[in-house]
Protein backbone atom coordinates (compact mmCIF):
# COMPACT_ATOMS: atom_id res chain seq x y z
CA UNK A 1 0.00 0.00 0.00
CA UNK A 2 1.35 3.46 -0.70
CA UNK A 3 1.52 6.39 1.87
CA UNK A 4 -0.04 9.42 1.23
CA UNK A 5 3.13 11.34 0.93
CA UNK A 6 3.63 8.84 -2.23
CA UNK A 7 0.80 9.72 -3.78
CA UNK A 8 0.11 13.22 -3.10
CA UNK A 9 1.86 16.06 -5.12
CA UNK A 10 2.91 19.28 -3.84
CA UNK A 11 0.82 22.25 -5.32
CA UNK A 12 3.65 23.05 -7.73
CA UNK A 13 1.60 24.38 -10.49
CA UNK A 14 0.59 27.04 -8.13
CA UNK A 15 4.43 27.72 -7.67
CA UNK A 16 5.33 28.20 -11.50
CA UNK A 17 3.52 31.45 -12.91
CA UNK A 18 6.00 32.04 -14.96
CA UNK A 19 6.39 33.30 -18.81
CA UNK A 20 5.04 29.57 -19.93
CA UNK A 21 2.45 29.70 -17.77
CA UNK A 22 1.10 33.17 -18.31
CA UNK A 23 1.50 31.57 -22.27
CA UNK A 24 -0.64 28.93 -21.68
CA UNK A 25 -3.42 31.37 -19.91
CA UNK A 26 -3.34 33.56 -23.08
CA UNK A 27 -4.11 30.64 -24.78
CA UNK A 28 -6.98 29.33 -22.84
CA UNK A 29 -8.53 32.47 -22.29
CA UNK A 30 -8.35 33.15 -26.29
CA UNK A 31 -10.26 29.59 -26.91
CA UNK A 32 -12.59 30.19 -24.23
CA UNK A 33 -13.66 33.69 -24.55
CA UNK A 34 -12.23 35.20 -28.04
CA UNK A 35 -12.25 32.30 -30.27
CA UNK A 36 -14.01 34.65 -32.58
CA UNK A 37 -10.89 36.92 -32.43
CA UNK A 38 -8.46 35.95 -35.10
CA UNK A 39 -4.82 35.61 -34.57
CA UNK A 40 -3.18 38.01 -36.86
CA UNK A 41 -0.11 38.53 -35.61
CA UNK A 42 2.53 36.79 -33.34
CA UNK A 43 0.99 37.57 -29.76
CA UNK A 44 3.67 37.32 -26.67
CA UNK A 45 2.68 37.65 -23.23
CA UNK A 46 5.27 37.80 -20.45
CA UNK A 47 5.38 39.56 -16.81
CA UNK A 48 7.26 42.68 -17.02
CA UNK A 49 8.23 45.61 -14.32
CA UNK A 50 5.51 45.70 -11.30
CA UNK A 51 3.68 48.87 -11.47
CA UNK A 52 1.24 50.31 -8.80
CA UNK A 53 -1.20 51.98 -11.06
CA UNK A 54 -1.09 49.77 -14.19
CA UNK A 55 -1.99 45.80 -14.17
CA UNK A 56 -1.16 44.74 -17.56
CA UNK A 57 -0.13 46.94 -21.57
CA UNK A 58 -0.42 45.84 -24.87
CA UNK A 59 1.87 47.33 -27.70
CA UNK A 60 2.89 46.35 -31.34
CA UNK A 61 6.36 46.03 -33.04
CA UNK A 62 5.78 49.27 -36.05
CA UNK A 63 5.50 46.24 -38.76
CA UNK A 64 2.54 44.74 -36.85
CA UNK A 65 4.24 41.25 -37.00
CA UNK A 66 4.20 41.09 -33.81
CA UNK A 67 2.12 42.27 -30.53
CA UNK A 68 3.48 42.28 -27.26
CA UNK A 69 1.34 41.92 -23.51
CA UNK A 70 2.88 42.87 -20.36
CA UNK A 71 1.40 41.74 -17.11
CA UNK A 72 2.47 43.34 -14.03
CA UNK A 73 5.54 41.55 -12.30
CA UNK A 74 3.59 41.13 -8.89
CA UNK A 75 0.61 39.12 -10.84
CA UNK A 76 3.07 36.52 -11.13
CA UNK A 77 3.18 35.89 -6.95
CA UNK A 78 0.88 32.96 -6.04
CA UNK A 79 -0.56 35.55 -3.10
CA UNK A 80 -1.60 37.25 -6.05
CA UNK A 81 -5.26 35.66 -7.13
CA UNK A 82 -5.21 34.15 -10.50
CA UNK A 83 -8.96 35.75 -11.49
CA UNK A 84 -6.46 39.10 -11.35
CA UNK A 85 -4.65 37.59 -13.54
CA UNK A 86 -6.92 36.02 -16.08
CA UNK A 87 -9.03 39.08 -16.11
CA UNK A 88 -5.55 41.44 -16.40
CA UNK A 89 -5.02 38.92 -19.38
CA UNK A 90 -8.81 39.40 -20.84
CA UNK A 91 -8.75 42.92 -20.33
CA UNK A 92 -5.64 43.18 -23.23
CA UNK A 93 -7.23 40.43 -25.50
CA UNK A 94 -10.42 43.16 -25.29
CA UNK A 95 -7.86 45.16 -26.98
CA UNK A 96 -6.05 43.38 -29.10
CA UNK A 97 -9.96 42.55 -30.39
CA UNK A 98 -11.15 46.35 -30.69
CA UNK A 99 -7.49 46.99 -32.72
CA UNK A 100 -5.71 48.18 -30.50
CA UNK A 101 -1.97 46.81 -29.76
CA UNK A 102 -2.80 44.87 -33.10
CA UNK A 103 -3.13 44.96 -36.46
CA UNK A 104 -6.83 44.20 -36.59
CA UNK A 105 -9.37 47.54 -37.38
CA UNK A 106 -9.68 49.85 -34.70
CA UNK A 107 -13.55 49.75 -32.95
CA UNK A 108 -13.10 52.74 -31.62
CA UNK A 109 -11.79 56.35 -30.90
CA UNK A 110 -10.65 55.70 -27.26
CA UNK A 111 -9.86 52.11 -25.89
CA UNK A 112 -11.60 52.52 -22.48
CA UNK A 113 -13.76 55.59 -23.34
CA UNK A 114 -17.70 54.43 -21.93
CA UNK A 115 -16.53 51.34 -20.07
CA UNK A 116 -16.21 49.29 -23.45
CA UNK A 117 -13.68 46.76 -21.95
CA UNK A 118 -15.90 45.92 -18.95
CA UNK A 119 -18.95 45.41 -21.21
CA UNK A 120 -16.63 43.55 -23.83
CA UNK A 121 -15.78 41.24 -21.05
CA UNK A 122 -19.24 40.61 -19.47
CA UNK A 123 -20.65 39.91 -22.93
CA UNK A 124 -17.79 37.46 -23.35
CA UNK A 125 -19.09 35.89 -20.07
CA UNK A 126 -16.41 36.65 -17.72
CA UNK A 127 -19.02 38.42 -15.15
CA UNK A 128 -17.94 36.12 -12.53
CA UNK A 129 -14.52 36.45 -12.69
CA UNK A 130 -14.97 39.91 -13.39
CA UNK A 131 -16.58 40.73 -10.40
CA UNK A 132 -13.98 38.95 -8.07
CA UNK A 133 -11.14 41.35 -9.85
CA UNK A 134 -13.26 44.50 -9.54
CA UNK A 135 -14.02 43.48 -5.46
CA UNK A 136 -10.18 42.37 -5.16
CA UNK A 137 -8.16 45.02 -7.10
CA UNK A 138 -10.28 48.27 -5.99
CA UNK A 139 -10.37 46.57 -2.51
CA UNK A 140 -6.54 45.45 -1.71
CA UNK A 141 -4.38 46.25 -4.64
CA UNK A 142 -2.63 49.02 -3.17
CA UNK A 143 -2.40 47.59 0.58
CA UNK A 144 -1.23 44.50 -1.38
CA UNK A 145 1.27 46.75 -3.93
CA UNK A 146 2.88 48.58 -0.50
CA UNK A 147 3.26 45.38 1.29
CA UNK A 148 5.23 43.53 -1.81
CA UNK A 149 7.48 46.95 -2.25
CA UNK A 150 7.74 46.90 1.38
CA UNK A 151 8.89 43.60 1.74
CA UNK A 152 11.17 44.34 -1.62
CA UNK A 153 12.74 46.64 -0.18
CA UNK A 154 13.33 45.09 3.48
CA UNK A 155 15.17 42.96 1.56
CA UNK A 156 17.87 44.92 -0.25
Amino acid sequence: MLSVAAVARPPVARLLRDDRWLTRTLDLIWDQYFFDTPRVNQVRVNFGGIWKSRLGLITMTEDEATTFIQINGLLRSPDTPEFVTTVTVAHEMVHYAHGFGSPLPRRYKHPHRGGIVKRELLRRGMSYDYDQYDRWVYGQWYDYYARAIGSANAAD
